[in-house]
């Protein structure tokens, strides 16, 4: 996918893009913050691309998110039913994973910076 247009495929690749879209910002965020430079929080990775929510995760919540490329974080409210599961549930945000094609779609974006559909 070139990030020119829109992905046109199912509702499960097109959640599974505009999350690992999210995840993309959120690596390069996480650099930032490894380097010394200020952050105002992770970016919730849930389907909705005009979602502007900030989480705050601490360096091993963001590795245990990481620790899969079918995981993701999203906002309570924001889970994806049908598409993905929690898996664990933290005071401001909640762990989710990818299932089915959502998460073959995931795994194969995953550090290829793909662009919200």
């Amino acid at each position: 996918m070139d990030g020119s247009q829109p992905h046109a495929g199912s509702r499960e690749e097109r959640i599974a893009y505009n999350e690992a879209w999210f995840r993309d910002l959120n690596e390069r965020k996480a650099q930032w913050m490894a380097q010394g430079l200020a952050s105002g929080g992770f970016r919730c990775e849930c389907a909705d691309v005009d979602c502007f929510v900030r989480l705050r995760l601490s360096p091993p919540q963001w590795e245990e998110v990481r620790s899969r490329p079918n995981r993701f974080v999203v906002a309570p409210d924001h889970v994806a039913h049908g598409v993905e599961i929690v898996v664990k549930e933290y005071p401001d945000f909640l762990l989710v994973e990818k299932q089915g094609e959502a998460a073959r779609v995931a795994e194969e974006l995953e550090g290829a910076g793909p662009r919200p559909t």
